[in-house]
């Protein structure tokens, strides 16, 4: 029967140390008979008169009974050890579980006996949430959070299912006679007690994994119930709530090197997914658990200064890093960095490689790349440092200018997921691979991307501490190969395999663009955006700065030059910083001179804010994402103005409601003069690849768009105004039109949006039908000066929209 919150909490764990204490005694008992036997028995000399075959036989027995009482009481002592280890992990996971508890009921949950989750709202509260639209999302937001506090406490559950098996497997091992003497003379019961048993449940685990992992890398017979097995070890002791998490991984890790890890998780990956594809399920779990259990054991602590813990990327956390990687607690970090260094561009069997192949040649996986394979399988919780320290390694090994071969990575096929194509979970190109992790710890990938940022570094046997600057993203940007995949064509003549060039993978750039991503939000990627989204650290925004920057400069030369699979990721950044683009749109003004927007600073000037926006939206979901992301907070603005705003123009030049509007008409019309400019040019290159109406969609969850704390539900309906169908009708005006004449359509079709929100929200204010349409009015000069200033953004001199 599996085991439940109930039992856990209810269970008595103190009856471990009695059950120990008993074993104890029964150790000492042993000690007591073992001393009367030696007295009694052994002691028979043989001058006594005792002679011959017989006495001879008899004192060989003696003392293999002797022996016996002695291996008796290791064995006792021993499980008297286990239990009370077995106390303590069930302690300290019971200790973990009630932490969760007690954090779920801080959270408004109410945790039942049995171990259930719900919100603990009262029923007038719960009502009031029903009748109320914006209660609507609370009650969701309430439900998520229970599920996700009921997911913490039954992973704690899991837990001592995994601990309970170990206790289980150590006590089994325990009482099994090792006969380590019996080759000696000194044992002579094949099946008596177990004279090297062992009080530490973790030795049991470790010699376990070991086991079969030499067999699993050797090839030989594993059965799933043994590779469940080790599954269960690496996740058991790589539980946060067990201090010798690190120190297991590390022992384990170092015990089969980076050459064994390396074979284990490519034997893993051709069982799961070529030769024992029915339990492809046990050996992904060993590979994630393996995974994490490097992550465990290449943990760097905090760095402290002054008992400050300092951030990554400052320089004196790249000084007090330099400082630990000298000391003892750093060996294993350095001996596993370097370890990995000469296996990552060795070659490694690998049927993936192999078996997917346009030539005739056999291939082989290089080792960084199943490094980085096995890497994707685990979980967000690699340290920065041990990021940062691999990705130079990698970069090293392909970067000619460091010595590296630019080739290394180059196989003849293709890995990027598609039909036709090969499998995408394996790491072909590994440094893009390695970013793609990055990007799952935002703090790495900021302080691996900003310009500003210290890092540590070793050259010539010193260490130093100095800026990367921007060199590291102007090497992914324009002097990286990425043409890892050797382009092969069978002749139809004789059907041989000739080599064609070198090709990008159709996936190129994804963990970049990634990384890129999380270094500039602090979010990652595909996660829901956080309650303050809008706001962001100076490293933060220096990425942001040096990325509308630099890719504005390479638009210049081609609009279109921003690689494909990063132009979602780009958009996904503005959309983080809303206000600070929209001020830059609106104000044309250079920020990099020195003036600053609001809330985060971004230092760049609207020219190349404009650029940069362009080069993003040759593909349609980009675009989408950067104008719904400026359209929620035009309807954000224009919903605070209040009844009088609309009605009365204020006394003195401090016309708000003016201000409003006639930003709203500027940011609406400078995006949709990129949206036709776009559509334009897309249309007249007659690409297929990247039809611009077929992705004008969100192309990833959690992008800060609809549904944002600062927007709200109340004014959906005004948000769906100017990102519904009449701006997804924009997209279709575009056949046979020149862009002058399109935006001329736009002229007359795009502003009608805005007059329409603006209508919408005089309608909230019960401002009258007369008072709307009167165009002499306080509404009429609005609309008036908000349909120039869109004729503006669109790059003309005077609205033909005209007042409506």
């Amino acid at each position: 029967m599996a085991l439940t919150y109930k039992k856990v909490m209810e269970t008595d764990f103190g009856k471990l140390t009695t059950a120990a204490k008993a074993w104890d005694d029964m150790a000492g008992e042993f000690k007591k008979a073992e001393s009367a036997y030696s007295a009694a028995v052994r002691g028979v000399k043989v001058d006594s008169g005792w002679h011959g075959i017989a006495a001879g036989r008899a004192h060989v027995n003696f003392a293999g009974t002797q022996y016996e009482y002695g291996a008796a009481q290791t064995q006792a002592k021993a499980i008297a050890s286990l239990l009370r280890d077995a106390h303590g992990q069930f302690t300290e996971l019971k200790r973990a579980l009630e932490t969760v508890v007690a954090d779920a009921r801080k959270d408004k949950m109410k945790v039942d006996a049995d171990g259930n989750v719900q919100p603990d709202l009262t029923d007038s509260e719960r009502r009031a949430y029903i009748h109320d639209p914006d209660g609507q999302k609370a009650l969701g937001d309430y439900a998520r959070a229970a599920r996700s506090w009921a997911d913490q406490i039954q992973k704690y559950v899991t837990a001592f299912e995994d601990a309970d098996s170990g206790v289980k497997l150590a006590l089994e091992k325990a009482v099994k006679d090792s006969n380590k003497d019996l080759l000696t003379g000194k044992d002579d019961t094949a099946n008596g007690f177990n004279a090297g048993a062992k009080g530490d449940i973790e030795q049991y685990e470790l010699e376990y994994a070991k086991d079969v992992t030499t067999r699993l890398n050797k090839g030989e017979p594993v059965s799933d119930a043994e590779v469940q097995g080790l599954g269960r070890i690496l996740r058991d002791n790589n539980n946060e709530a067990f201090k010798h998490r690190t120190e297991f991984g590390q022992t384990y890790l170092a015990s089969v090197g980076a050459e064994g890890t390396l074979k284990l998780t490519n034997r893993l990956s051709d069982l799961a997914h070529f030769d024992d594809k029915d339990s492809k399920k046990s050996y992904l779990d060993v590979q994630k658990n393996l995974a994490n259990t490097m992550a465990a054991a290449t943990h760097v602590p905090d760095m402290r200064r002054d008992g400050k813990v300092l951030a990554v990327g400052t320089r004196e956390y790249a000084e007090e890093f330099a400082k630990w990687r000298k000391t003892s607690d750093a060996d294993f970090y350095n001996s596993w960095l370097a370890d990995i260094k000469k296996n990552g561009t060795e070659e490694f069997d690998s049927k993936v490689t192999n078996l997917h192949r346009s030539s005739g040649m056999d291939q082989k996986a290089m080792g960084y790349q199943s490094l980085v394979t096995l890497m994707q399988q685990g979980s967000d919780k690699y340290s920065a440092p041990f990021l940062h320290d691999l990705a130079d390694s990698v970069r090293a090994a392909e970067d000619p200018a460091r010595g590296g071969n630019k080739d290394i990575w180059d196989l003849s096929h293709s890995f990027d997921s598609g039909k036709k194509t090969g499998p995408g979970w394996f790491a072909n190109d590994p440094l893009d691979g390695l970013l793609g992790v990055m990007s799952k710890n935002p703090d790495a990938a900021t302080a691996y991307f900003d310009p500003e940022a210290y890092s540590y570094s070793q050259k010539d046997g010193e260490n130093k501490v100095d800026k990367f600057g921007s060199e590291r993203l102007e090497y992914l940007q324009t002097k990286r190969d990425w043409d890892v995949v050797d382009e092969y064509r069978t002749t139809q003549k004789d059907g041989v395999s000739v080599y064609r060039g070198d090709i990008e993978d159709g996936d190129n750039r994804v963990g970049f663009g990634a990384a890129l991503e999380a270094a500039a939000t602090g979010n990652v990627p595909g996660t829901p955006a956080p309650e303050n989204f809008t706001k962001h650290t100076q490293a933060q925004t220096r990425v942001l700065e040096s990325l509308i920057t630099s890719y504005a400069e390479i638009a210049k030369i081609d609009q279109s030059a921003m690689p494909a699979n990063i132009r979602v990721n780009m958009a996904n950044a503005l959309a983080y910083y809303p206000e600070d683009v929209h001020q830059i749109l609106v104000d044309q003004v250079n920020y990099a001179g020195g003036d600053s927007t609001e809330p985060n600073g971004v230092d760049v000037s609207t020219e190349d804010m404009r650029k940069f926006i362009r080069a993003a939206s040759e593909d349609g979901g980009a675009f989408r994402m950067i104008h719904d992301s400026q359209m929620g907070l035009i309807t954000e603005q224009i919903s605070s103005l209040d009844r009088q705003d609309l009605t009365q123009k204020p006394t003195g030049n401090n016309d708000h409601a003016m201000g409003v509007v006639v930003d709203a008409g500027k940011i609406m019309g400078t995006l949709d003069e990129v949206r036709a400019d776009a559509l334009t040019d897309e249309r007249d290159r007659q690409t297929s690849e990247n039809n611009w109406n077929k992705t004008y969609k969100y192309h990833l969850y959690g992008a800060p768009v609809t549904g944002l704390p600062i927007f709200g539900d109340s004014i959906q309906r005004s948000i769906d105004i100017l990102t519904g169908k009449q701006a997804e009708e924009l997209n279709n005006a575009v056949a046979d039109k020149t862009k002058e004449e399109l935006i001329k359509h736009y002229n007359e079709q795009g502003y009608p949006r805005l007059r329409e929100l603006i209508n919408e929200h005089a309608d909230t204010h019960m401002i009258t039908k007369e008072e709307k349409t009167s165009t002499g009015g306080r509404l009429g000069t609005l609309r008036t000066a908000a349909g120039n200033s869109y004729s503006s953004g669109l790059g003309l001199t005077q609205s033909s929209a005209g007042e409506q």
